[in-house]
């Protein structure tokens, strides 16, 4: 499966384009992700998201960052028939204070403000995670470092 990196949407018209799924970069995330990734995929576009289904627990990002852009992070209940049924523990360290997040939520990180790490702690029942960037570029991050053996 191809990867977010080398991801290429079908655009269908000047303003529609279909979601292909792509692997995440990280393995314990294990169903396909969808991204739409701005204007990479649609002409002006400034808004870039990512979907995906989290089922283990794992740190998706180790280091504090800020971006040059506002940040949304949603997380809710997998179950497509109540959102809202949340069985997980996120944390979230948000301008130096960690967040335990224990329900359906969304967060705002206003550009500049510093975030992370972000730590899947638990995961009772799958979690639908959605990271969307008003910005015009793709924000792909690249992989978890390697380690070698």
């Amino acid at each position: 499966m191809i990867t977010l990196d080398k991801l290429k949407n079908v655009n269908h018209g000047t303003y529609i384009t279909e979601l292909i799924p792509a692997a995440s970069r990280h393995p314990e995330i294990t169903a396909p992700m969808i991204a739409s990734m701005g204007s990479r995929d649609i002409e002006g576009a400034n808004l870039g998201a990512g979907f995906a289904y989290l089922v283990k627990p794992f740190i998706m990002i180790d280091a504090a960052h800020k971006h040059d852009f506002d940040q949304f992070l949603y997380f809710f209940g997998g179950d497509p028939n109540n959102f809202t049924e949340f069985d997980a523990e996120i944390e979230l360290e948000l301008d130096g204070k960690v967040h335990s997040i224990t329900y359906a939520s969304w967060v705002f990180i206003p550009k500049g403000l510093m975030h992370c790490p972000l730590n899947v702690k638990r995961i009772g029942k799958p979690v639908i995670f959605l990271d969307a960037r008003l910005t015009k570029e793709a924000s792909v991050r690249p992989g978890p470092k390697k380690t070698g053996k």
